[in-house]
């Protein structure tokens, strides 16, 4: 763009230079270096006055330039199976929050459920685009998973879900004391047709909330009332699932245990399609606590994972591991059993 201006006056199209940014937070360019490049070594009040100065001048710092002197890309790339799920939501704001705050940038990469997609965005790291990859998915090629884990300047963060078989740094939950959890609650409304929705089978968390399933059943002594059906996490697969474990009023489960709130939700349409009641003849609990759970019709009961902290604490993993900080590698978070309107006792 080609732009002119008169005599004396500033050009408005002129970017801010760390001179204006200096000279509006009243300190030397050298002081608001040293601010931007390493936040801790100054005081709360020269940040406090170096923040409000470049947000006054609009100065955004040529983090290309400063990175490439110090062989780094300051961006994180981070894997979802499937960015329209929302469940990721607040684990992204999570994760944006603290890599903001320790200068980094986040490319979020949505594999749309094709690990082809995972092995592209791999790629970035050989050739310095990235620091390191933080993994919300285990659709990924194990080969590549194992490969790129066993390269040290490969920093790599695996959150929410894990590899059997390989240990990487991991911020998770108790997938297998959740399920027990949520069987132990319906078993104490009187429930013992109880069905459990998984996602899919070869998935880790889904095989932890199987067995979860299966060992509380069988400490009620419920083992030959076990049924297990799969879906794909997402609304439809709960919908149609619902219609079919439904259907035969003769077999039908008094209660549905799912993997997702996204096919608890899908299973209450299939209720209401069917004309069962919703909790009086049918208990419905879901898994991950999402906003939608709360707003549906009736309010969801849920396992709720603390999504935001999850991705606070795995990206501040990430970030130490780049750093080659001392870190602990594996944290498990608890989760909570959220009691709403979808539960309730067998009414005859």
């Amino acid at each position: 763009m080609l732009t002119t201006s008169l005599p004396g006056s500033r050009n408005i199209y002129a970017m801010p230079t760390i001179k204006d940014v200096a000279k509006a937070a009243r300190c030397s360019t050298a002081t608001v270096s040293r601010t931007l490049a390493s936040p801790e070594k100054v005081t709360e009040a020269t940040r406090e006055r170096v923040s409000r100065a470049i947000a006054e001048v609009g100065y955004a710092p040529n983090v290309a330039a400063r990175n490439l002197r110090r062989a780094e890309s300051k961006t994180i790339v981070a894997l979802l199976p499937d960015i329209s799920n929302p469940f990721f939501s607040e684990i992204i704001n999570g994760m944006e929050e603290v890599a903001h705050q320790a200068g980094y940038q986040v490319l979020i990469g949505d594999c749309e459920h094709d690990p082809a997609r995972a092995e592209a965005y791999f790629r970035l790291l050989p050739t310095n685009q990235a620091d390191g990859v933080l993994l919300l998915t285990a659709e990924v090629p194990v080969s590549l998973v194992q490969q790129a884990s066993a390269q040290t300047n490969f920093p790599l963060v695996m959150a929410c879900e894990f590899f059997a078989d390989i240990d990487l740094p991991t911020i998770t939950i108790d997938n297998y004391q959740a399920a027990r959890h949520a069987i132990d609650y319906l078993v104490s409304l009187g429930h013992r047709r109880i069905v459990t929705l998984s996602g899919p089978a070869a998935n880790p968390i889904c095989i932890e909330r199987v067995r979860g399933y299966h060992d509380t059943l069988a400490a009620h002594g419920l083992s030959d009332a076990i049924h297990v059906a799969e879906g794909d996490f997402g609304f439809r697969s709960g919908y149609l699932q619902g219609l079919t474990l439904l259907a035969p009023s003769n077999t039908r489960p008094t209660a549905i245990f799912c993997h997702s709130d996204e096919m608890a939700i899908g299973v209450l349409k299939a209720a209401r399609q069917l004309d069962i009641p919703v909790p009086e003849k049918l208990s419905v609990i879901g898994f991950d606590n999402i906003g939608f759970s709360e707003y549906c019709e009736p309010e969801l009961t849920t396992i709720s994972q603390p999504r935001t902290q999850i991705g606070q604490q795995a990206m501040r993993l990430l970030i130490s591991l780049i750093k080659n900080e001392p870190a602990v590698r594996h944290q498990t978070l608890s989760t909570q059993l959220i009691v709403r309107q979808s539960t309730g006792k067998i009414q005859s």
